[in-house]
């Protein structure tokens, strides 16, 4: 049986209500689609902008990166030619200086040559240049001799040069002819009228120490012509011997 408490509700029948609220449904969703469009377009064209800027300020970087390295690969190179230009003034003056020490060594032999006074006469022993050779344990080395005479003539002379050094804590005393391969006997011959020079390259053991040069020279055939002179072992490192 039907309940009495049962109750029942009428509502009115409306037409177009139904199309009323599809309506509406869909105008919200259009307007949250293009409310959706709208934001979106402004967060890219703000996205597009940003970029751009990036893009801008990349393309500055790289241009100021690249002047950099142009500037640093001119700096290195303008270094490199400084340093072989500085290197090729070393060289001159080196040379220079080399040549004018033995210009003044020649100057003040032809000065003495040109004296007509003094109480010196007979054979000379001038002075003794020694410097770094162009080898570690090498040695240049230019002795003068002359001789001085009223009447000068041509002479044959004999020349004996010995290096004094330490070896072994021992004395050693080695002729010319060992450390110097251009003379291979001793006394070296030598014939002038006004001087000589001898000159060369002493290979030096590195377990030698020199600390004298003593030279001896006499003409050939007159022993009372002898004479003598020692040097302290004295290498000028200041000028690189050119020999």
């Amino acid at each position: 049986m039907p309940s009495h408490n049962q109750k029942f509700v009428v509502k009115p029948y409306r037409p177009g209500r139904r199309q009323i609220e599809v309506i509406l449904w869909i105008s919200l969703a259009v307007l949250l689609f293009a409310g959706g469009l709208m934001l979106g377009f402004k967060f890219f064209g703000s996205a597009m902008v940003e970029k751009r800027q990036i893009q801008q300020e990349l393309g500055s970087m790289r241009e100021s990166r690249a002047g950099l390295e142009q500037r640093l690969a001119n700096a290195e190179l303008a270094s490199r030619i400084d340093s072989v230009a500085l290197e090729q003034v070393r060289q001159v003056v080196t040379s220079l200086q080399t040549q004018l020490a033995v210009d003044k060594e020649e100057l003040s032999l032809y000065r003495n040559l040109l004296q007509s006074g003094g109480s010196e006469s007979g054979l000379l022993i001038g002075e003794l240049t020694l410097r770094p050779g162009p080898d570690e344990q090498s040695i240049s080395y230019r002795l003068v001799v002359q001789q001085k005479e009223n009447k000068l003539k041509r002479i044959k002379v004999n020349i004996k040069m010995t290096i004094n050094g330490m070896g072994g804590g021992k004395d050693i005393a080695m002729g010319l002819e060992f450390l110097d391969q251009q003379f291979e006997e001793s006394p070296i011959r030598a014939e002038f009228k006004y001087f000589h020079i001898v000159e060369g390259v002493m290979n030096v053991p590195a377990e030698f120490k020199p600390y004298s040069l003593a030279v001896v020279m006499w003409k050939k055939g007159v022993n009372s012509s002898r004479v003598e002179r020692e040097f302290d072992w004295r290498v000028d490192r200041n000028i690189v011997g050119s020999n």
